[in-house]
């Protein structure tokens, strides 16, 4: 039986071409039944691209009932690879989410330029990385919030990493401070 392969149509239909054109040789890969999820929008010409099994297409945004159960039955589909488009498109960051949590046995990542690589801790570090030296962040006050501590180095990481629990002590402390002024304790 072939593995089952679902491709999330997250970026252009050039994009998708170009990925499914480079698709790695792995065994997986060789007979696979390829499955597309993407928008209605995209649905007529990405379907021009190559033979799919089956198209899912995408509930409308506000349907959220919609897409519990998508991500329902493509989780009991158990997707021996779920690849996605990471590429710098705006407009597409749910699409690239969901693909997150589909819940594939492997995750495939392309970018902007078709080179892909299996998610794994060390891709991913220097994914974000090159994303932070392009400056692709930028734009997003939230974004620019974490990443400039991630350009002094380990020091503002262990700074981002520690605000939480430092918060989380302050107050604490003030609450303690509260909790003794009623208690009527006195020094």
């Amino acid at each position: 039986m072939p593995d089952r392969v679902l491709l999330v149509c997250s970026s252009t239909s050039a994009n998708v071409r170009r990925a499914i054109e480079r698709f790695p040789n792995d065994a997986v890969f060789q007979h696979c039944d390829l499955d597309l999820l993407c928008t209605a929008g995209d649905l007529p010409e990405v379907e021009k691209l190559t033979q799919f099994r089956r198209c899912l297409v995408f509930p409308k945004r506000r349907d959220r009932v919609a897409a519990a159960r998508l991500w329902a039955r493509i989780v009991r589909e158990r997707y021996a690879v779920v690849v996605v488009l990471w590429c710098l498109e705006p407009g597409r960051t749910l699409a690239k989410l969901f693909a997150l949590l589909c819940l594939g046995r492997r995750l495939l990542v392309f970018n902007e330029n078709a080179d892909c690589a299996f998610l794994s801790l060390p891709f991913l570090w220097s994914f974000t990385k090159a994303r932070i030296r392009s400056g692709v962040f930028g734009n997003s006050l939230w974004a620019r919030a974490f990443v400039s501590p991630l350009r002094q180095g380990i020091g503002g990481l262990v700074r981002l990493a520690l605000f939480p629990m430092r918060l989380l002590a302050l107050l604490a402390s003030v609450a303690l401070l509260y909790l003794k002024r009623d208690s009527g304790e006195r020094r």
